[in-house]
């Protein structure tokens, strides 16, 4: 059976990992993976200083190896996915090999920014979060996880991120399925609407037949 596709796109800091963390918890039962768009920056030459590379851009990423993938996925189909390193801002030498599972989830900014990377989705979500949270959670991401500074973070975002997501990533919320709004940091909310997609997946899930795992018990909520 072919698996269910779904998409998650928003801007940098929106939550979209939360989310698609969250959701692959709550169908585990099935088997879910998640795959995140930022495998497939091309990396910065040899040379080149990462301060003058713009990675909130389109062209930073090879979307068209992407689109092949999730398409390749997307007809069961494994692939070999690239791996990226942000502290080096370079590939990694090894690929790693993902064998489709009845649900791939797919996180990132520019999923729905072709027609090849929206037609591989069986369901798009596009995560709606102002732009003051947005800037938070990124400066609480990049200070612990990319040992950045915060004026680093913030010049970054204003410059950059911003102006990228209002180009690039806002336009293509008119593709989505289904928009979640989070208007503020309350996990509760985050709760909600991880509940709320995974009822949605689930009837995908349930529509083509998917057993549950060996050992998981249905219990019908």
């Amino acid at each position: 059976m072919k698996p269910v596709m779904v998409g998650i796109v928003g801007g940098s800091g929106s939550g979209k990992t939360t989310l698609a963390n969250g959701l692959a918890l709550l169908t585990g039962r099935y088997g879910s993976r998640v795959i995140s768009q930022d495998h497939y920056y091309r990396g910065v030459p040899s040379g080149r200083d990462p301060e003058t590379v713009n990675f909130d851009e389109p062209e930073a990423l090879d979307l068209d190896l992407l689109a092949r993938h999730l398409q390749a996925a997307g007809r069961g189909d494994e692939f070999l996915m690239p791996l990226y390193d942000f502290s080096t801002h370079c590939r990694l030498a090894r690929n790693e090999r993902v064998v489709p599972v009845p649900l791939m989830i797919v996180e990132g900014l520019f999923l729905y920014s072709s027609a090849p990377l929206r037609e591989a989705f069986d369901l798009r979500f596009f995560v709606d979060v102002p732009v003051g949270e947005r800037l938070r959670r990124r400066i609480a991401r990049d200070t612990v996880e990319r040992e950045r500074v915060v004026e680093d973070i913030v010049r970054q975002f204003e410059q950059q991120v911003e102006p990228m997501y209002e180009r690039h990533i806002a336009p293509t919320r008119r593709y989505a399925d289904y928009v979640l709004d989070l208007p503020h940091p309350d996990d509760r909310v985050y709760c909600e609407h991880t509940l709320e997609m995974w009822r949605r997946v689930e009837q995908l899930l349930r529509g083509r037949g998917f057993p549950l795992k060996p050992g998981d018990v249905d219990t019908g909520t």
